[in-house]
């Protein structure tokens, strides 16, 4: 056979498409989260499942992450290095973007992977921690607009920019509820003249 390798950019179609898997699944556990967190459900059973949503869609877009990461090494064009891939700043293609994920992947591997020590840690510390889930979702999105190379094409440019809406304004009803909640409601009882 002539002509170029139909393999010569297996890597770096596999790593667009995990990064892509990755950002859709944690997506959904970030939006999840937010629903969760702000109790926007009120059908008998719906709590449960969608955490158990949240729970499967978060070990898998880490393991998605992982795997953008790894197929990148594999990349001829790009050819980060692990030093690349593992630590902001040290790649030359786009950096400061590239940071970008490497800090929302440390970030989220971190506050998921803590899950199981949330007894340890004290469950309402833990879940003060786990709110900087909402960081990391940021920087990825960040990073996907800024150093991803499908970023302008309207089938990536769209979903993301209107799942990030979603979550943004999922935030804000959850921190509004929260403050509210903390705002001591006045009595019903007429006081007394």
């Amino acid at each position: 056979m002539t002509g170029p390798d139909p393999l010569a950019h297996g890597w770096w179609l596999a790593s667009r498409a995990s990064g892509l898997v990755a950002l859709g699944l944690l997506t959904i556990a970030v939006l999840t989260g937010l629903v969760l967190g702000g109790r926007l459900t009120r059908r008998p059973g719906a709590a449960r499942a969608i955490r158990s949503l949240h729970e499967h869609a978060a070990v898998a877009g880490l393991l998605a992450v992982g795997v953008h990461g790894a197929t990148l090494l594999g990349d001829a064009w790009l050819r980060p290095g692990v030093a690349g891939v593992l630590v902001p700043g040290a790649i030359g293609y786009r950096p400061l973007p590239v940071a970008t994920g490497i800090a929302a992947a440390y970030v989220a591997a971190t506050l998921g992977l803590s899950y199981p020590l949330r007894r340890r840690v004290g469950v309402t510390r833990w879940r003060t921690a786990h709110r900087l889930t909402v960081v990391a979702y940021a920087l990825a999105v960040v990073h996907t607009m800024t150093a991803g190379t499908d970023a302008a094409l309207a089938w990536v440019f769209w979903p993301t920019l209107g799942s990030a809406a979603v979550a943004a304004l999922l935030l804000a009803r959850r921190m509004a509820g929260a403050r509210g909640a903390r705002v001591p409601r006045p009595s019903a009882v007429p006081a007394e003249r």
